[in-house]
Protein backbone atom coordinates (compact mmCIF):
# COMPACT_ATOMS: atom_id res chain seq x y z
CA UNK A 1 0.00 0.00 0.00
CA UNK A 2 2.87 2.34 0.81
CA UNK A 3 4.50 1.53 -2.52
CA UNK A 4 1.21 2.22 -4.31
CA UNK A 5 0.92 5.62 -2.64
CA UNK A 6 4.53 6.49 -3.50
CA UNK A 7 4.00 5.56 -7.13
CA UNK A 8 0.84 7.67 -7.19
CA UNK A 9 2.65 10.69 -5.76
CA UNK A 10 5.77 10.32 -7.91
CA UNK A 11 4.16 9.06 -11.09
CA UNK A 12 4.69 12.28 -13.03
CA UNK A 13 8.43 11.96 -12.42
CA UNK A 14 8.84 8.18 -12.60
CA UNK A 15 6.43 7.26 -15.42
CA UNK A 16 5.52 10.43 -17.34
CA UNK A 17 4.56 8.49 -20.48
CA UNK A 18 2.24 6.00 -18.80
CA UNK A 19 -1.14 7.66 -18.50
CA UNK A 20 -4.33 5.84 -17.54
CA UNK A 21 -5.31 5.76 -21.21
CA UNK A 22 -2.03 4.11 -22.20
CA UNK A 23 -2.21 1.52 -19.41
CA UNK A 24 -5.86 0.67 -20.05
CA UNK A 25 -5.13 0.39 -23.77
CA UNK A 26 -2.32 -2.06 -23.04
CA UNK A 27 -4.53 -4.28 -20.89
CA UNK A 28 -7.37 -4.14 -23.41
CA UNK A 29 -5.01 -5.37 -26.13
CA UNK A 30 -3.78 -8.12 -23.84
CA UNK A 31 -7.31 -9.27 -23.07
CA UNK A 32 -8.31 -9.04 -26.72
CA UNK A 33 -5.38 -11.28 -27.65
CA UNK A 34 -6.24 -14.02 -25.15
CA UNK A 35 -9.91 -13.42 -24.32
CA UNK A 36 -11.41 -15.71 -21.70
CA UNK A 37 -8.35 -17.95 -22.04
CA UNK A 38 -6.34 -15.31 -20.21
CA UNK A 39 -8.11 -16.37 -16.99
CA UNK A 40 -7.26 -20.01 -17.60
CA UNK A 41 -3.64 -19.09 -18.30
CA UNK A 42 -3.47 -17.13 -15.05
CA UNK A 43 -4.93 -20.04 -13.07
CA UNK A 44 -2.36 -22.33 -14.67
CA UNK A 45 0.39 -19.92 -13.58
CA UNK A 46 -1.02 -19.98 -10.03
CA UNK A 47 -0.89 -23.79 -10.05
CA UNK A 48 2.64 -24.07 -11.46
CA UNK A 49 4.08 -21.37 -9.19
CA UNK A 50 2.54 -22.95 -6.09
CA UNK A 51 3.51 -26.50 -7.04
CA UNK A 52 7.15 -25.51 -7.56
CA UNK A 53 7.24 -22.94 -4.74
CA UNK A 54 7.70 -19.82 -6.89
CA UNK A 55 6.75 -16.87 -4.60
CA UNK A 56 4.82 -14.53 -6.91
CA UNK A 57 1.22 -15.11 -5.77
CA UNK A 58 0.70 -11.62 -4.35
CA UNK A 59 1.93 -9.93 -7.57
CA UNK A 60 -0.41 -12.23 -9.51
CA UNK A 61 -3.33 -11.00 -7.40
CA UNK A 62 -2.38 -7.40 -8.18
CA UNK A 63 -2.15 -8.26 -11.89
CA UNK A 64 -5.68 -9.70 -11.76
CA UNK A 65 -6.99 -6.41 -10.40
CA UNK A 66 -5.17 -4.45 -13.10
CA UNK A 67 -6.39 -6.77 -15.85
CA UNK A 68 -10.02 -7.33 -14.87
CA UNK A 69 -10.87 -4.53 -12.47
CA UNK A 70 -11.46 -4.73 -8.71
CA UNK A 71 -14.52 -7.02 -8.73
CA UNK A 72 -13.87 -9.59 -11.45
CA UNK A 73 -10.20 -9.38 -10.49
CA UNK A 74 -11.11 -10.40 -6.94
CA UNK A 75 -13.04 -13.43 -8.22
CA UNK A 76 -10.15 -14.49 -10.45
CA UNK A 77 -7.63 -13.89 -7.65
CA UNK A 78 -9.65 -15.95 -5.17
CA UNK A 79 -9.95 -18.75 -7.72
CA UNK A 80 -6.19 -18.58 -8.18
CA UNK A 81 -5.54 -18.80 -4.44
CA UNK A 82 -7.82 -21.86 -4.21
CA UNK A 83 -5.91 -23.44 -7.09
CA UNK A 84 -2.64 -22.57 -5.38
CA UNK A 85 -3.85 -24.22 -2.16
CA UNK A 86 -4.53 -27.45 -4.04
CA UNK A 87 -1.17 -27.29 -5.84
CA UNK A 88 0.87 -26.62 -2.70
CA UNK A 89 -0.92 -29.29 -0.70
CA UNK A 90 -0.31 -31.93 -3.36
CA UNK A 91 3.30 -30.80 -3.73
CA UNK A 92 4.16 -30.74 -0.03
CA UNK A 93 2.26 -33.86 1.00
CA UNK A 94 2.90 -36.20 -1.92
CA UNK A 95 5.67 -34.96 -4.25
CA UNK A 96 8.30 -32.71 -2.66
CA UNK A 97 8.12 -34.12 0.85
CA UNK A 98 11.52 -32.68 1.66
CA UNK A 99 9.93 -29.22 1.73
CA UNK A 100 7.88 -30.25 4.77
CA UNK A 101 11.00 -31.53 6.52
CA UNK A 102 12.84 -28.32 5.73
CA UNK A 103 10.00 -26.09 6.93
CA UNK A 104 9.36 -28.16 10.07
CA UNK A 105 12.82 -27.24 11.32
CA UNK A 106 11.85 -23.55 11.45
CA UNK A 107 11.01 -22.31 14.94
CA UNK A 108 7.98 -20.27 13.86
CA UNK A 109 6.53 -23.20 11.92
CA UNK A 110 6.86 -25.44 14.97
CA UNK A 111 5.04 -22.84 17.05
CA UNK A 112 2.22 -22.64 14.53
CA UNK A 113 1.77 -26.41 14.35
CA UNK A 114 1.70 -26.56 18.14
CA UNK A 115 -0.91 -23.81 18.33
CA UNK A 116 -3.00 -25.56 15.67
CA UNK A 117 -3.04 -28.75 17.76
CA UNK A 118 -4.11 -26.71 20.77
CA UNK A 119 -6.68 -24.33 19.29
CA UNK A 120 -7.83 -26.09 16.11
CA UNK A 121 -9.08 -24.41 12.95
CA UNK A 122 -9.22 -20.94 14.52
CA UNK A 123 -5.42 -20.65 14.17
CA UNK A 124 -5.58 -21.81 10.54
CA UNK A 125 -8.21 -19.20 9.67
CA UNK A 126 -6.14 -16.52 11.40
CA UNK A 127 -3.17 -17.48 9.23
CA UNK A 128 -5.29 -17.15 6.10
CA UNK A 129 -6.60 -13.77 7.23
CA UNK A 130 -3.06 -12.45 7.75
CA UNK A 131 -2.78 -11.49 4.10
CA UNK A 132 0.51 -9.63 4.49
CA UNK A 133 2.03 -13.09 5.11
CA UNK A 134 2.96 -14.51 1.66
CA UNK A 135 0.31 -16.93 0.40
CA UNK A 136 2.92 -19.48 -0.62
CA UNK A 137 4.21 -19.63 2.95
CA UNK A 138 0.64 -20.00 4.21
CA UNK A 139 0.06 -22.84 1.74
CA UNK A 140 3.21 -24.71 2.76
CA UNK A 141 2.48 -24.43 6.49
CA UNK A 142 -1.15 -25.50 6.15
CA UNK A 143 -0.16 -28.38 3.86
CA UNK A 144 2.00 -29.72 6.69
CA UNK A 145 -1.04 -30.16 8.90
CA UNK A 146 -3.43 -33.11 8.90
CA UNK A 147 -6.36 -30.94 7.78
CA UNK A 148 -8.16 -32.52 4.83
CA UNK A 149 -7.88 -30.75 1.50
CA UNK A 150 -11.61 -29.98 1.28
CA UNK A 151 -11.48 -28.28 4.68
CA UNK A 152 -8.35 -26.39 3.69
CA UNK A 153 -10.17 -25.09 0.62
CA UNK A 154 -13.12 -23.99 2.76
CA UNK A 155 -10.82 -22.19 5.18
CA UNK A 156 -9.03 -20.58 2.25
CA UNK A 157 -12.27 -19.51 0.58
CA UNK A 158 -13.28 -17.36 3.55
CA UNK A 159 -9.90 -16.58 5.09
CA UNK A 160 -8.18 -15.41 1.90
CA UNK A 161 -11.06 -13.23 0.74
CA UNK A 162 -9.98 -9.96 2.45
CA UNK A 163 -6.49 -10.33 1.04
CA UNK A 164 -7.44 -11.05 -2.55
CA UNK A 165 -9.94 -8.18 -2.53
CA UNK A 166 -7.27 -5.83 -1.17
CA UNK A 167 -4.65 -6.78 -3.74
CA UNK A 168 -7.17 -6.67 -6.59
CA UNK A 169 -8.22 -3.15 -5.61
CA UNK A 170 -4.57 -2.12 -5.43
CA UNK A 171 -4.05 -3.60 -8.90
CA UNK A 172 -7.07 -1.71 -10.22
CA UNK A 173 -5.61 1.43 -8.67
CA UNK A 174 -2.48 1.01 -10.77
CA UNK A 175 -4.51 1.96 -13.86
CA UNK A 176 -6.45 4.75 -12.14
CA UNK A 177 -3.71 7.14 -11.07
CA UNK A 178 -5.09 10.01 -13.13
CA UNK A 179 -8.36 10.01 -11.18
CA UNK A 180 -7.56 10.90 -7.58
CA UNK A 181 -11.03 10.07 -6.24
CA UNK A 182 -11.12 6.63 -7.90
CA UNK A 183 -7.59 5.89 -6.78
CA UNK A 184 -8.53 6.94 -3.25
CA UNK A 185 -11.43 4.48 -3.25
CA UNK A 186 -9.20 1.68 -4.50
CA UNK A 187 -6.77 2.46 -1.70
CA UNK A 188 -9.44 2.92 0.98
CA UNK A 189 -10.79 -0.62 0.56
CA UNK A 190 -7.46 -2.38 1.33
CA UNK A 191 -6.77 -0.07 4.28
CA UNK A 192 -10.26 -0.72 5.70
CA UNK A 193 -9.93 -4.48 5.29
CA UNK A 194 -6.48 -4.44 6.87
CA UNK A 195 -7.83 -2.59 9.92
CA UNK A 196 -10.85 -4.89 10.24
CA UNK A 197 -8.76 -8.04 9.90
CA UNK A 198 -6.27 -6.77 12.47
CA UNK A 199 -9.06 -5.99 14.94
CA UNK A 200 -10.63 -9.41 14.35
CA UNK A 201 -7.33 -11.25 14.85
CA UNK A 202 -6.51 -9.35 18.04
CA UNK A 203 -10.02 -9.89 19.38
CA UNK A 204 -9.87 -13.61 18.57
CA UNK A 205 -6.47 -13.96 20.23
CA UNK A 206 -7.86 -12.47 23.43
CA UNK A 207 -11.06 -14.50 23.27
CA UNK A 208 -9.25 -17.81 22.88
CA UNK A 209 -6.40 -16.74 25.17
CA UNK A 210 -3.77 -17.18 22.46
CA UNK A 211 -0.92 -15.36 24.14
CA UNK A 212 1.53 -13.33 22.10
CA UNK A 213 4.45 -14.96 23.86
CA UNK A 214 3.16 -18.41 23.00
CA UNK A 215 2.42 -18.09 19.28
Amino acid sequence: MVLSILVFLLRAFLFPDYSDTALIGFFEKLLAAFGILSILYLLLIYFVCSFFFIPILIPLNIVCGALYGPFLGSVVSLSGILVSCVASTISVRYVFKGMAKLASGHKEVKKFLGQLDRYGFIVAIMVRLTFFMPYLLQNIILAMTTIRLDKLLLLTLFGAMPGVISYSFLGAGLVSFDDGSTYGLYLLVPITLLVLVTLFINSTRRQFDIGRNED
